[in-house]
């Protein structure tokens, strides 16, 4: 019965913290990190705060021109803020595609050119260390998740911009983008609907 509700209405990426929020406003996500987007929220932030912080960011994607069915690739080190992303991503429409913080950049940036100019957001770490210049060829826009680089634009200039209502997409398109483990050569993209058939 409930894979049954849950394919009807799809996952709705987009709104689960508002969903969550809305059922159990105070309850507390416990992190063993500060987020980087964030982290004046600390480690202990309640559902409101969360769904508060999505609403944020998906606003900032938004200023930034993300726009529906927009491919945006999550790329940066390794935190629960990549979720977070992934649904700021989904909430105004646009398609998260989760790259492993661990993939090396010359993977990243075949990934990226598979994808066709998507969106790319980062962290200062991984242009800095790990991503190869041509990165910034290969996306239409980098963003930066937490401080800057030189060519991208940090997420945190667009605080206070103006809040944009959550985007419903139609149910039959990709949700979320992962890839495979590359046990047998390069990794291979992998998408998964909105909706899936109960068995």
């Amino acid at each position: 019965m409930l894979l049954q509700r849950v394919a009807n209405k799809g996952i709705r990426l987009g709104t689960v913290f508002d969903r969550a929020a809305a059922r159990h406003p105070a309850s507390p996500v416990h992190l063993d990190h500060d987020l980087d987007i964030a982290p004046g929220v600390g480690r202990r932030p309640t559902l409101t705060e969360l769904a508060y912080l999505v609403d944020d960011f998906a606003s900032r994607l938004w200023a930034a021109r993300v726009r529906p069915g927009e491919r945006v690739v999550i790329h940066k080190s390794d935190g629960f803020d990549i979720s977070l992303l992934a649904y700021c991503v989904a909430r105004v429409g646009g398609v998260p595609v989760l790259l492993s913080p661990k993939l090396n950049g010359a993977t990243v940036a075949e990934l990226l050119r598979r994808i066709g100019r998507p969106t790319l957001v980062t962290d200062e770490t991984k242009p800095a260390r790990d991503l190869p210049a041509e990165v910034f060829e290969l996306s239409e826009r980098v963003l930066m998740a937490a401080s800057g680089f030189p060519g991208a634009v940090p997420l945190a200039s667009l605080a206070g911009c103006e809040r944009v209502p959550a985007v419903t997409m139609p149910q039959n398109l990709p949700a979320l983008i992962t890839h495979t483990s590359r046990t047998t050569g390069p990794p291979k993209l992998v998408p998964y609907q909105a909706t899936f058939a109960p068995s």
